[in-house]
């Protein structure tokens, strides 16, 4: 790989360190490096709009590299696919003028099949079923969560309750991972876009992005909704758990439409930022709240409530 000029190499450099350093965290604090581990494809993905897909590329060749010498198998494979591959395709598809949605879902699509391209290879050559090594992690997971809970004091028919629940949440995931890896894999590859686009006058390219206030889903999405809701009425395990796992992408994705306009009546009636941190703050801490979001989506076909009518960008 060859640079254009000495620029170029400051950013690779640049990139490799702050790309680092984001996944290093992430991996060494796990809960309080949940936020710098989603943005561990920024530095990546903001180098190959800026200078060139040379520098992005030779950006996550350098972070590969240097966690093959000093990180375990299982972080290096965890960057690979959770983080690199969207790091290289996202600014791919930006390039090629698809726009932000679209890129989106490209970049997902790309990163489940090389995902599963991956399982089949690997299962394959070691003689090892990958999904019950899956269901063997939540298991272990789940035990080692209700351990926890024991430890912390919770006895007798508490104690009971609490571990028949975990088993139930265990049995719910060992069915629907491919759906909730999907759906990690698009809000990791969204935020990195939205804050992409508080970076847009940097580019010397007028990089298509839209805004999120106007993003829509095709209406014929919803015909995907209600035939996956009609296949969950089927009597076959198979059926049910294929569209068990498509009915929460789709749902997801009408969650996404249901914020772009919740944000766009944000932006119209201008509320304040302090109102709308404690509302982002409610919906995270009541996940329950992501229905009537989901909901509103999903009406906005038929009650087109922002006016007038966005374009599609999906």
């Amino acid at each position: 790989m060859t640079f254009p000029d000495r620029g170029s190499v400051i950013d690779l450099i640049k990139g490799s360190c702050a790309t680092l350093a984001l996944f290093l965290a992430y991996v060494m604090f796990p809960l309080v490096g949940i936020l710098p581990g989603v943005l561990v494809p920024f530095p990546a993905i903001f180098y190959s709009l800026k200078s060139g897909r040379t520098v992005g590329v030779a950006i996550v060749a350098v972070v590969m590299l240097a966690l093959a010498i000093m990180a375990d198998y299982p972080a290096f494979m965890l960057y690979v696919l959770q983080c690199g591959l969207i790091s290289l395709a996202l600014p791919v598809f930006l390039a090629a003028g698809k726009g932000g949605a679209r890129s989106i879902v490209f970049t997902v699509a790309v990163n489940m099949v090389v995902i599963l391209l991956l399982a089949v290879v690997y299962g394959a050559l070691q003689g090892v079923n990958l999904h019950a090594q899956v269901l063997k992690g939540v298991q272990t997971s789940i035990a080692q969560t209700a351990d926890l809970y024991s430890r912390a004091g919770i006895k007798g028919d508490d104690l009971k309750t609490l571990q028949q629940g975990l088993e139930q949440v265990a049995k719910l995931i060992s069915r629907i991972y491919p759906a909730l890896v999907a759906v990690s894999l698009g809000c990791i590859a969204g935020i990195n876009l939205q804050l992409l686009r508080r970076f847009i006058n940097r580019f010397s390219e007028p990089w298509l992005i839209g805004e999120f206030t106007g993003f829509r889903n095709p209406d014929q999405l919803v015909w995907v909704l209600i035939a996956a809701g009609f296949a969950m009425l089927v009597p076959d395990r198979h059926v049910t758990t294929a569209a068990m796992n498509l009915l929460i992408v789709v749902v997801s994705i009408y969650f996404v439409q249901g914020m772009a306009i919740i944000s766009s009546f944000f932006a119209i009636f201008t509320v304040r930022k302090f109102a709308r941190f404690l509302f982002y703050l409610d919906l995270a801490l009541q996940p329950y709240l992501s229905v009537p979001v989901a909901a509103l989506g999903i009406f906005d076909i038929w009650g087109d409530f922002r006016s007038p009518r966005k374009q599609e960008n999906l």
